[in-house]
């Protein structure tokens, strides 16, 4: 089944003609729009501001932001209360008036405008509202990941200059503690009541001549003293986000509303998403993913309801929510696929047999038609699965890492979804390429989106050149209007990452199959070699691995002077205990599980026979591990704020283990030998 009549699948990527080069490809675009690189939804929209001012003229009276209010008495929340967009303009109006008029009275920076505004939270409308307040008055917004450790918020808020800066509540007294640390840092605004506490806080950051408003405070303020909006440019700042960093500092990228609008003109142009439809909004704002998903949701007129700020509640807000999209990252639909598993496919007895035949069809169905419909297995069974997302879920979609083609075709069948994988980086504005709806070959991100056009270059370090067979192979290069201003006050790196003639050099190793669409194989850095001389990609590995359902997290190291791999692994607790219980015999917890030598030689097993199965070679396979019962988390310092490795802090957390998952294989080696 097409989306697009006029689409062909089996050529989703045009080359221009005689732009192809020694050492690299020639220049790819998609051939949906082949002619020309997209830069704008339409005529009226070419900045973040006339995005919303265009939805607003048009879906006035419609649902906007919504969120579900929490009954202190009870404890419990209750439905969706929502705001519409003409109370969502009059509010962000009021607010960036107040924001505007607090700079001028009490921060006195002496600008107008394109001063930046800092935002540490979680997901929530005002999140939303300071987006698109600063966006109206021509300030630039500069999210803080909420996970993020104090260091770095520390170097973020020094390094972007930030004097105002807005956050839940619960951050506050963690901002004060760094007050002498971040000297310009003049006005905190609280997204929540402060209640009783206020008196207490603000005489707590009086102290460091810091004043403290709420949210609402300030948009009385604005109320009272109105502005005029300030509309940006396109080339205007629109957002700083941070990248995570899995080496050094934090690299600020500056992103400008010409960036974020070519995204909006990429993701409508192919998009299936209607006004009206609704989607959850709690991938972190802090991210460009989570902001691209918001700005275009809206400018689409999208109701965008909230998570309760709790990704274990997440579940109970989709089922009163009932979205219409789902968008994730892997080790989420990871997650779901496998609890869906062993309630269906893998459970015994009737339920289990139904649910394997059901599947089966579909999966045939599927791969001969390319519907995820199927006229009675849905009706009569599966449609139970889709009341695990509300009821009214059209499509999936999934970036940050590679989906499994096993999990993306089971969950597509199971819930009669379609699936969108894209790719992209913050440098791109989140966004290079993308699979088309409808397409049902799995294992690739479709072609470049419609804003961008791409080409591959060669590293014959590591033997990928643009004249290998059967497909061109190379590091992924973007070029186009969502491609970044640059790094805030980095030149030098600035122009390490974009060159002369404006290309984004990813780092990503790829190559064009024979559809036209782009495959992601390997990473330019992160290589390393061993003993023997071969060289290894650890990212490529564990993406293998983690095919695994029994494992959450993977890490994988390789010492320059051993010949072979050690890792430290992460298990799926849902999956991880029933299969480790059977394999005893026994009743065990979670803890016992991971330490016992039996169970991690068996995990040990399975993930070569994964390994195997993927085609890894010898060298690249894991000769011992350690089961580690805690997950990976950015407070530790080890992973970046979107669970991204960070490799050598992670090297440097487990350094006793390493050595020791080392010493204890070449030990048993030695007395292998003897025998």
């Amino acid at each position: 089944m097409s989306f697009f009549p006029n689409f062909d699948y089996n050529k989703q990527t045009v080359i221009i003609p005689g732009s192809k080069r020694p050492g690299q490809t020639g220049i790819y675009r998609n051939s949906f729009s082949p002619d020309k690189l997209l830069e704008t939804p339409c005529p009226e929209v070419n900045t973040v501001f006339d995005s919303f001012q265009y939805a607003v003229s048009k879906y006035a009276k419609k649902p906007c932001l919504g969120h579900r209010p929490l009954d202190k008495k009870t404890g419990k929340y209750g439905d969706y209360v929502w705001e519409t967009y003409e109370r969502v303009l009059e509010r962000f109006t009021n607010f960036g008036s107040g924001l505007v008029h607090i700079n001028n009275t009490i921060v006195k920076n002496g600008k107008k405008d394109k001063y930046t505004v800092g935002v540490w939270s979680i997901n929530k409308p005002e999140f939303h509202l300071i987006i698109q307040a600063n966006a109206a008055y021509n300030l630039i917004t500069v999210p803080l990941y909420d996970t993020l450790g104090h260091d770095t918020i520390e170097y973020c808020t020094n390094h972007a200059e930030l004097q105002i800066v807005c956050m839940t509540a619960d951050h506050i007294a963690s901002m004060l503690k760094l007050a002498p640390k971040v000297p310009k840092l003049k006005v905190i605004i609280s997204i929540d009541p402060l209640e009783d506490a206020a008196e207490y806080v603000k005489e707590w950051a009086s102290e460091h001549k810091i004043k403290i408003y709420e949210f609402s405070e300030v948009e009385k303020i604005g109320k009272e003293n109105p502005r005029k909006y300030n509309p940006p440019t396109p080339d205007d700042l629109f957002v700083i986000p941070y990248t995570s960093g899995t080496t050094g500092a934090p690299k600020g990228v500056m992103v400008s509303h010409k960036n974020m609008v070519a995204v909006i003109a990429s993701i409508t142009a192919v998009s299936p998403t209607l006004p009206g439809d609704v989607f959850i909004s709690y991938l972190p704002l802090a991210h460009v993913f989570g902001i691209n998903i918001e700005i275009t949701s809206a400018f689409t007129g999208c109701a965008i309801g909230y998570y309760r700020g709790d990704i274990f509640g997440i579940f109970d807000d989709i089922k009163v929510l009932k979205p219409t999209s789902f968008q994730s990252v892997p080790r989420i639909f990871n997650r779901v696929a496998a609890l869906l598993k062993s309630h269906s496919i893998e459970s015994t007895g009737i339920v289990g047999a139904l649910s394997r035949k059901a599947i089966k069809d579909k999966m045939e169905n599927f791969e001969k038609t390319g519907s995820v419909t199927h006229p009675i297995w849905d009706r009569i069974f599966l449609n139970k699965f889709r009341d695990f997302f509300g009821g009214n879920v059209k499509f999936f979609s999934t970036g940050g890492a590679p989906l499994a083609k096993d999990v993306m075709d089971f969950l597509r069948v199971a819930f009669s979804v379609y699936f969108q994988e894209g790719y992209g980086q913050s440098e791109g504005t989140g966004l290079g390429c993308a699979t088309m709806v409808g397409d049902s070959q799995p294992s690739h991100v479709g072609p470049p989106v419609c804003s961008t056009e791409l080409k591959l270059i060669d590293v014959p370090e590591l033997g990928y050149t643009s004249e290998d067979k059967p497909f061109p192979r190379g590091e992924i290069c973007v070029r186009g209007k969502g491609t970044m201003v640059g790094y805030l006050k980095d030149e030098k790196k600035t122009k390490e990452t974009i060159d002369e003639e404006g290309w984004l050099h990813s780092g990503d190793i790829g190559y064009i199959d024979a559809r036209g669409c782009v495959v992601i194989i390997d990473r330019k850095s992160n290589i390393f070699k061993l003993s023997q001389g071969e060289f290894v990609a650890p990212e490529k590995i564990e993406q293998i691995y983690l095919r695994n359902l029994l494992l959450a997290q993977l890490f994988i190291y390789g010492d320059p002077l051993r010949s072979y791999l050690v890792g430290i692994v992460v298990p799926n607790p849902e999956l991880f205990v029933p299969w480790a219980n059977e394999l005893l015999g026994g009743t065990y917890e979670f803890e016992e599980l991971v330490k016992n030598k039996k169970v991690r030689d068996a995990l040990l097993d399975s993930l070569n026979q994964v390994g195997i199965k993927y085609g890894l070679n010898g060298f690249e396979q894991l000769k011992s591990i350690y089961v580690e019962p805690k997950a990976f988390a950015p407070e530790d310092g080890i992973v970046t704020a979107t669970f991204k490795t960070k490799r050598p802090a992670m090297t440097k957390f487990y350094r006793k283990i390493i050595d020791q998952l080392y010493a204890d294989y070449d030990s048993s080696q030695t007395v292998h030998a003897k025998l």
